[in-house]
């Protein structure tokens, strides 16, 4: 059994460290049996009750908590454009409880998973994280996938999100989940693509996003001298500003760029029927 340990990508160390572990197990069973029992766990511990919530609220709570105690991110946007400067990326693996028993390759439905982790962080730091209001957030209203290539068990891919476009409501973001750069020519796999449609709220309130991309300083034209503006602005300015219920206030300084955009090449976006 301790053969078979060391062919999983599990660390030595950690193996190690299971070792007084295992000597609380009854004496009875088996040793091989203890550490196949270890061995499943090991492999599953992505699998774990709690885990997803974990990742996925984990990162919002330290955001929130950072906000509270105070801390300050400098604008990264100013003067940039929403649709060509901001892409995120994040590596996941086929783990054993990701794959389907039959294919050895990840399952349909870990896509989905793997598409929580990165969609709301890719809508959060585009525009909420400059701004700062309390209450704001994002709403998922849809996604769609088209499904390329499998990913192979225990393969090593990568996430890459960026924004497609936007109308007068909802955002739409593409998320490439694609192979790792080959360790010789630097080609990549597509093994998928999706496009998920977001829509920016505080409260039942929806916020237009060109409103919100112009608070945030996007825009090589305008983007300072907006930034400049919003600075002068208090946090109950800029949400009058960005509902558009003060458009005579101090927020009437900002200039606003294309109401959308982006959707000329709508019919090439992930999940979109093609007809022949």
């Amino acid at each position: 059994m301790s053969a078979l340990l060391s062919k999983l990508p599990i660390p030595a160390a950690l193996i190690e460290r299971l070792r007084p572990v295992l000597a609380l197990v009854p004496s009875s069973v088996p040793r091989p049996l203890k550490w196949a029992f270890f061995a499943l766990l090991i492999i599953n511990a992505d699998a774990f009750p709690g885990v997803w919530h974990l990742r996925i609220i984990g990162p919002l709570m330290r955001y929130q908590l950072a906000v509270k105690l105070g801390k300050k991110w400098a604008n990264w946007r100013v003067g940039k454009d929403e649709l060509l400067d901001f892409t995120t990326t994040r590596t996941f693996r086929a783990t054993p409880s990701s794959c389907d028993t039959f294919g050895a390759h990840t399952s349909n439905s870990e896509y989905a998973v793997c598409l929580d982790h990165v969609r709301g962080p890719f809508a959060f730091e585009l525009v909420g994280e400059a701004y700062g209001i309390v209450g704001m957030s994002f709403a998922l209203g849809g996604t769609s996938m088209d499904f390329l290539r499998e990913i192979p068990f225990l393969a090593k891919f990568e996430l890459c999100n960026k924004l497609l476009g936007y109308d007068r409501k909802w955002l739409y973001i593409e998320t490439t989940f694609r192979s790792m750069p080959h360790p010789k020519t630097g080609a990549r796999i597509t093994y998928a693509k999706s496009m998920s449609r977001f829509v920016i709220k505080h409260g039942r309130r929806t916020v237009p996003p060109y409103r919100a991309f112009a608070l945030t300083g996007y825009g090589a034209e305008h983007g300072a001298k907006n930034w400049a503006v919003v600075q002068q602005m208090s946090q109950k300015d800029k949400l009058r500003w960005l509902v558009g219920d003060d458009e005579q206030g101090k927020g009437s300084a900002i200039v606003c760029g294309p109401v959308e955009r982006g959707l000329e090449d709508r019919a090439d976006w992930p999940g979109q029927v093609k007809v022949a």
